[in-house]
């Protein structure tokens, strides 16, 4: 009988028999197309290396599964899902989903041993900066604006607000598929009455990835009651508005047959959009005088735009950015504290540091970091700069209330 109870006890090591508890978020937001990361984590770094780890959709689908130490994933998840084997003997069994489409929105499950956590997975992409194009004046100073953007997922939600405090509301919000693929173009207008030196920004805000881009359009000229000086000089210079509007109607509409040169004509456009974006923004650097190396800081910035290039050369973790004037760098700092900035680190992977921080997978890893800076619109963009193909990283969208100085650190705990 001891025998016996001594095999029935050997089948049962105490580290199998303790207790389970998981951590996650309750909802991530990630790229179309990008590579998602579903956080799970076992606490107080207990090893996963033979623990059974499943991750499933709500429905009960399988996505990935680990048991003693292999990995196999599910139907239509092959060479997509998988874990990071390096990680799991801290505990870290979160799931890799590569190029995340519309289809891999939704619930998911994470289970090791007993224990479960769900995750919601929210995807989206952030379409083009906005043009503004003038429709045309109604009558007297009331004037027609159409806001356009393309590649947008999901549908954006239009904003538009004037400097002389109008309440405008966009309407006929028009969409148009590109191609097969789920992203959209849009179009919304607006009618408002128009003054000297007036400011309209039409704003728009991805639902999914809470991430924002706007243009600002300031209105010149002289606007009497009744009759406008002007308004010859306008109808001269109108048609040639209306053949700029009619070209960008057309490009508006045009589709392609194939999704994949459809998709190729698009990634070009945002080239070229974003080479156009940097040449300008080169020439602005050219008088700005902010350069930076790793550690330092740059000149106290309260007007106008600046641009400027870091250097990451071979550097594993790096934050860039700009703080207010009075802000202390701290590894929790963010917009909320005065703080806008974009961090790698080989644990983390490449964050624009909000709160929560929010998850960045460029396409490739990038050698130099772009920072520009509207300081008068609010904006700080920071790019991958390579010319032969730039990337937008992130964008902020904030009020500076007092000067700002850009920074580029490479250690210590503001990391």
């Amino acid at each position: 009988m001891k025998i016996i109870l001594l095999v029935l006890f050997a089948g049962f090591s105490p580290s199998q028999q303790q207790d389970v508890r998981l951590q996650s978020m309750p909802v991530v937001r990630s790229l179309l197309g990008e590579k998602a990361v579903l956080p799970c984590r076992i606490e107080g770094g207990r090893t996963a290396t033979m623990l059974s780890v499943a991750w499933t959709r709500d429905d009960g689908r399988p996505v990935y599964t680990h048991l003693a130490g292999k990995g196999e994933a599910g139907d239509g998840f092959q060479e997509r899902a998988s874990l990071d084997q390096s990680k799991l003997d801290a505990g870290d069994v979160s799931l890799l989903l590569s190029n995340a489409s519309i289809p891999d929105e939704g619930g998911y499950i994470c289970q090791v041993e007993m224990a479960s956590v769900g995750v919601e997975l929210r995807l989206g992409r952030l379409g083009s900066r906005p043009d503004l194009v003038m429709d045309g004046f109604r009558s007297g100073r009331s004037l027609s604006l159409s806001c356009l953007s393309r590649g947008w997922y999901p549908i954006p939600i239009v904003s538009w607000n004037s400097s002389d405090g109008q309440t405008l509301t966009g309407v006929s919000l028009e969409t148009e598929e590109q191609g097969d693929s789920a992203l959209k173009d849009i179009r919304n207008r607006v009618t408002l009455t128009v003054g000297v030196g007036l400011q309209v920004t039409c704003s728009l805000l991805n639902p999914a990835t809470q991430t924002e881009t706007h243009k600002v359009l300031t209105i010149t000229g002289d606007f009497p009651p009744d009759v406008s000086p002007w308004l010859p000089a306008f109808f001269v210079v109108f048609p040639l508005v209306v053949m700029a509007a009619g070209v960008t109607g057309y490009l508006f509409k045009c589709r392609r047959d194939s999704v994949k040169e459809k998709e190729r004509q698009t990634r070009r456009a945002e080239y070229a959009e974003l080479k156009k974006e940097l040449s300008e923004a080169r020439a602005v650097s050219k008088s700005g005088g902010v350069s930076l190396s790793p550690g330092s800081e740059g000149p106290e910035l309260s007007s106008g735009n600046h641009y400027w290039e870091v250097n990451l050369m071979d550097v594993a973790k790096w934050r860039v950015g700009v703080k207010d004037k009075g802000a202390v760098l701290r590894n929790d700092s963010c917009p909320e504290t005065g703080v806008w900035s974009l961090s790698c680190s080989p644990e983390t992977g490449y964050r624009a540091r909000l709160r929560p921080a929010f998850p960045i997978t460029p396409s490739r890893q990038p050698k130099r970091v772009g920072v520009l800076l509207d300081y008068s619109e609010g904006q700080l963009t920071l790019y991958d700069p390579d010319i032969s193909a730039p990337h937008r990283l992130y964008t902020f969208n904030s009020a500076f209330q007092s000067p700002v100085i850009p920074f580029y650190v490479d250690s210590g705990e503001a990391l």
